[in-house]
């Protein structure tokens, strides 16, 4: 009996290693994302908030580099023990309906972090300079994150 029983317990081990083999396919991870609008109340940010960038984007991890760098009517007390602050700006030929976020997207083979940001467009004849933002779960200090920006007409 005894000798059934290792030869059962040493099959089900193989078994078990197989099944979790390093074999199977990597699928990209969806990160949750938010807003100042979401979490903090902020209105209209795009045109309210601003930070001294062209055509960029930095990632903020303390309240202080917030306060230092970013201004506008709204100005909380950012929870940086649980997000970073993803914050950009970007020129348009015309204004806005909406910006919509992908989530952000982690990629299983390279590590790196992928966020899109789609302008929607409108025939408004206004070239706004525009702030685009999202909180994003804290990321470790050396996390890359690529950012694709797009524009709808």
């Amino acid at each position: 009996m005894r000798k059934f029983i290792l030869s059962f317990v040493i099959v089900l081990s193989f078994v078990l290693v197989s099944a979790c083999s390093s074999d199977d396919e990597c699928s990209p991870v969806i990160l949750e994302i938010t807003s100042l609008e979401a979490e903090y109340s902020c209105i209209n940010t795009p045109y309210q908030m601003d930070i001294d960038l062209s055509e960029e984007f930095v990632i903020i991890r303390s309240q202080f580099v917030f306060d230092n760098l970013v201004t506008g009517s709204c100005m909380p007390q950012i929870d940086f023990v649980a997000y970073d602050l993803l914050i950009g700006k970007k020129a348009l030929t015309s204004g806005i309906d909406n910006i919509d976020y992908d989530g952000l997207v982690k990629n299983c083979e390279n590590g790196q972090f992928s966020l899109t940001v789609t302008f929607v467009q409108n025939a408004t004849t206004e070239a706004p300079n525009l702030t685009y933002h999202v909180l994003v779960p804290k990321l470790d200090a050396n996390d890359i994150i690529n950012v694709s920006i797009v524009t709808i007409n």
